[in-house]
């Protein structure tokens, strides 16, 4: 009883394996990468009692712009068709009298199909995968990078902040499928990815900042060298994605590129202090700094009281400006004899 019900089985079935399918993707949805495809089959269709692992032989698999359909047999890819329109399938493994192929096949896939009691004996499946650009993946990192200055030798690390969003591609439809679809099953979306990809970009990002500021760029430069690290970036990408997922980085775009405040500040300070080593820049800037405070003072009722004993300006010739000397204990430029702070004598007299 157990032969004649697989014979049956496998008749059965193997007949009813013999009409043609038309497997059709209309539109992958936003934010999916991958997706089984599923056939086509209208209310006025008698394919209803087919195997819905089975592609019979000479079946159409539709393929849209911007998509790529793969043909998986037990596991493996045997197909790629990713040319847009009508692409006509061939196996030895689903033969279909519809194919023009006559009766060839269909003996041998009925005793297969008895030596698996009657079951069929075969899986195939049409994965659709989305080629078009997929944007707006953001980033956003923080950079530590080192200053130096040639002329002090003077070392700083400071931090530098950059964010943007970057736009990326499926290009090897094969090695995508193999790492990252993982079987014929499964829908892959974009947000399955997505942080790894990110993790990704951001060590690329960190190392083409360095790079840029290792060629003698200084932070404070780094905006108008945004464009050059975004290439750098999608360069970087491309030659470790297309290899490991088959994606290719598209597109790059940096809409923040800045240090931290803390540390923009610091450099502000080191140049203002690096200038005034020099005596002249020293007095330049201490005269500048009096005559800003008598302005203010003189436009407050009384202010000016606080300057009795200043020489009013006059045609008479200007007086020269203190002669500055730099305390070696307290690192200042001062103008009295005595230093305001430790209290040392200036040396030179």
């Amino acid at each position: 009883m157990g032969i004649i019900k697989a014979t049956t089985g496998a008749v059965g079935g193997v007949l009813a394996d013999q009409w043609l399918e038309m497997y059709y993707c209309d539109s992958i949805p936003q934010g999916i990468l991958a997706q089984k495809g599923s056939k086509r089959i209208g209310p006025n269709s008698s394919n209803t009692k087919g195997s819905e692992d089975v592609i019979s032989d000479g079946s159409i698999i539709v393929v849209n712009e911007g998509q790529c359909a793969l043909v998986v047999e037990m596991g493996k890819v045997i197909s790629v068709h990713d040319k847009p329109g009508e692409n006509v399938f061939h196996s030895d493994r689903s033969p279909s009298i519809f194919s023009g192929k006559g009766l060839k096949g269909m003996g041998k896939s009925i005793i297969d199909r008895v030596g698996f009691g009657g079951d069929v004996n075969i899986h195939q499946a049409v994965v659709y995968l989305d080629l078009k650009e997929h944007f707006g993946s953001p980033f956003s990192l923080s950079c530590p990078v080192n200053v130096r200055d040639e002329e002090t030798g003077l070392e700083l690390t400071a931090t530098v902040q950059m964010s943007g969003r970057f736009s990326f591609k499926i290009t090897d439809p094969l090695t995508f499928y193999r790492v990252v679809c993982f079987n014929s099953a499964g829908t892959v979306s974009l947000h399955s990815v997505q942080p790894q990809l990110e993790a990704e970009f951001n060590t690329a990002a960190m190392e083409a900042v360095g790079q840029i500021c290792a060629g003698g760029i200084t932070p404070s430069d780094l905006p108008a060298y945004a464009e050059k690290i975004a290439d750098r970036i999608k360069e970087c990408m491309t030659q470790q994605w297309i290899s490991l997922r088959g994606f290719t980085a598209v597109s790059v775009a940096v809409s923040q590129l800045q240090l931290l405040s803390k540390d923009l500040k610091t450099l502000q300070t080191f140049e203002r202090d690096k200038m005034l080593r020099d005596p002249t820049m020293a007095a330049a800037t201490l005269i500048g700094t009096q005559a800003q405070a008598m302005e203010m003072a003189a436009q407050n009722p009384g202010g000016g009281v606080g300057f009795v004993g200043v020489n009013p300006v006059s045609n008479a010739a200007p007086s020269q400006p203190p002669k500055l000397w730099y305390c070696a204990t307290c690192g200042k430029f001062c103008s009295s004899r005595f230093c305001p702070d430790c209290g040392a004598q200036r040396q030179d007299g």
